[in-house]
């Protein structure tokens, strides 16, 4: 796959998962601070990748990967149910899984582009 093709389908469906948390709540029963949480970090992983889709730079993935990370952590750390506890760890599962393959074919393509640039 092109590297440029691999980034952009990595980049959309982070922003897409980044969406999916904002609008969670509207499906799945979560209040609180928890609540609070999912908006931000679904506002901050769909930023990211929005990000990524216009600028060819490793920064917004490994955002991504560590929002990730923390939406891993605050399924535990908040008091939510479990159909909202699930939602939260395989959208997490996924930004991670995302954003180090999209952060890597940036990676990617900085390289061949310096490269080419230096030739």
């Amino acid at each position: 796959m092109n590297e440029r093709v691999q980034k952009i389908i990595a980049s959309t469906l982070e922003l897409a998962v980044g969406v999916w948390l904002l609008v969670s709540p509207l499906v799945l029963a979560v209040s609180g601070a928890a609540l609070v949480n999912v908006l931000i970090v679904g506002s901050v992983i769909a930023l990211a990748g929005l990000a990524q889709l216009v600028w060819t730079n490793t920064l917004p993935s490994w955002v991504s990967a560590v929002a990730g990370m923390w939406l891993v952590a605050s399924a535990f750390i908040f008091n939510v149910d479990s159909g909202f506890a699930w939602s939260i760890v395989l959208s997490a599962i996924a930004v991670i899984i995302l954003a180090v393959w999209d952060g890597v074919e940036v990676s990617h393509i900085q390289h061949h582009g310096h490269q080419a640039s230096a030739s």
